[in-house]
């Protein structure tokens, strides 16, 4: 083997460079690296220890120290005129002169019958309706349950309150109306047994429910139904003077007309089996029949309208939801 081979064989010594030096060994470059950093953190003052805080007690020169008072001894508060002989304090002399500083005026005293008079609380002034309130909205009754696409006897697609009221709307409302709400939600009380629209009302009865504390029922071979107002109402509610003026309206007109009413009934039944309610049924119009003065909750007997247009209706499917819901 020549001398050339031989060193060609020999292993390289391998070289480590850091920062523009030379390492012979791995370590000494760490170590290398290691106190670089070391003066960094030293040079950014990063390494100095945190001084302690020196806490101090708090000296309040300013403290004042109380003098104790020599106690004076005192004579009780109460003794009786009898042993201290002194005379009666007169009371009513300081009462009278009380009420002369402060200009005080004697109520008369009330008499019993006074006393059992309650001031009527006065009338709160109706607050006007928001403006996609269905309080501030017309709807044609007529159109709506007898016209070409009235819903007289029809089952709503959905169940809710809702749904009734956006359907009434879309079908009937009066154009002004229509058009000044294109696109917007309305706003009612969805817990309310009564809607008022502007020119209209819309009762809502539940049957067959276990849960209400009144039970509706339909009357006369179904020609009347029962409805009674909420806990709130009484005979002086706004509601209640709408419901009884728009009742009785058709008894001004006279004649052989048919009766015209602008308040319409909407009933669901309970269904045991699914236990819920079926969506709402449009049974047309109420007039007035009668109801109870002062009881609570006020209850009202209405006449159906439209009786014989449901028990004669030519959809089958009318007629028998008509009797399934009122018998």
């Amino acid at each position: 083997m020549t001398t050339s081979q031989h060193d060609n064989e020999v292993d390289e010594i391998p070289v480590f460079k850091f920062n523009g030096k030379v390492y012979t060994t791995y370590e000494e470059m760490v170590s290398a690296k290691r106190k670089r950093n070391q003066d960094m953190l030293e040079a950014s003052g990063l390494l100095k220890p945190p001084q302690p805080q020196l806490y101090t007690t708090r000296v309040n020169s300013n403290k004042r120290t109380r003098k104790k008072q020599a106690a004076v001894p005192q004579q009780p508060s109460r003794r009786s005129s009898r042993f201290s002989k002194s005379e009666k304090p007169n009371y009513k002399e300081v009462s009278t002169f009380i009420e002369q500083k402060a200009g005080a005026v004697k109520k008369r005293p009330r008499s019993a019958t006074e006393s059992r008079i309650v001031s009527p609380s006065p009338a709160a002034t109706p607050v006007p309706p928001a403006a996609n309130s269905v309080r501030s909205i017309c709807i044609d009754t007529k159109t709506l349950v007898l016209g070409e696409k009235g819903v007289l006897g029809q089952m709503m697609d959905r169940t809710g309150k809702e749904f009734v009221i956006n359907e009434s709307f879309s079908l009937a409302a009066f154009s002004d109306d229509q058009k000044r709400l294109a696109g917007s939600r309305l706003s009612f009380n969805k817990y309310c047994g009564v809607q008022e629209f502007k020119n209209a009302v819309f009762l809502w009865i539940n049957l067959g429910s276990k849960d209400n504390p009144v039970v509706n029922d339909f009357l006369n071979d179904a020609q009347q139904v029962s409805w009674f107002g909420g806990s709130r109402m009484h005979d002086e509610s706004p509601v209640i003077h709408k419901l009884l003026k728009m009742g009785r309206q058709h008894d001004d007109k006279g004649g052989n007309d048919e009766p015209h009413s602008d308040i319409i009934l909407w009933c669901r039944r309970y269904q045991s089996d699914t236990k819920q309610f079926t969506p709402y049924v449009c049974f047309g119009r109420l007039t007035y029949h009668s109801h109870v003065p002062q009881s609570h909750p006020l209850k009202f007997i209405w006449n159906l309208v439209d009786h014989d247009r449901l028990k004669n209706h030519s959809d089958e499917v009318v007629r028998e939801r008509f009797a399934a819901f009122t018998t």
